[in-house]
């Protein structure tokens, strides 16, 4: 069985800007209540708008997201690794009791790119992500980070998904299923 390709690929303009300006994390289960619709490849809307994400900001230029793909030639499988490196500055005991229950749920991450007009895609969406690694660091020199490093991993079937409304805006999107 063939899978044809279905259209070409241009280099676009150079508007993108590296790095994760804020996420958005829930549980899986909590993600699943909201019964996403997809359309075209994106997330066009959630039927429920019920708040499931607590909101992470990020330092410029320390967290990511990279998605792997993983095939073998041989099963005649693929699949996409995604992994998310978060930082949290400053040791804190809060942030060490969230850390704890992050670290013991399979979650969603909803991020935002730092572009001049940011995109937001969800990463997670079918299988949820797990820390898989992790450190709490005071730093040696004044400049050091003190706070927290968290990897977050999984296997999914399909890369992220991008927030793109039907109706309202990105924005409106977030805001309706993130905690205020």
């Amino acid at each position: 069985m063939s899978c044809p390709l279905t259209s070409n690929y241009a280099l676009p303009c150079r508007d993108s800007i590296g790095g994760i300006k804020k996420l958005y994390i829930a549980t899986l289960a909590d993600y699943e209540s909201l019964a996403e619709t997809v359309s075209g490849g994106d997330i066009t809307e959630f039927a429920t708008s019920s708040a499931v994400f607590q909101s992470y900001e990020q330092l410029k230029e320390t967290s990511a997201v990279t998605e792997t793909i993983t095939a073998s030639i041989q099963n005649g499988t693929v699949y996409i690794a995604p992994e998310v490196s978060v930082v949290l500055p400053k040791l804190a005991t809060a942030t060490r009791d969230e850390i704890k229950l992050l670290a013991q749920n399979r979650v969603v991450i909803m991020y935002t790119t730092n572009d001049e007009t940011p995109n937001t895609f969800v990463v997670g969406r079918s299988n949820g992500l797990e820390i898989t690694a992790g450190t709490a660091a005071t730093g040696t020199a004044f400049g050091d980070l003190q706070g927290y490093t968290l990897t977050f991993s999984g296997m999914e079937p399909a890369m992220s998904l991008k927030l793109t409304p039907t109706s309202g805006t990105v924005q409106a999107m977030i805001d309706a299923v993130t905690e205020p």
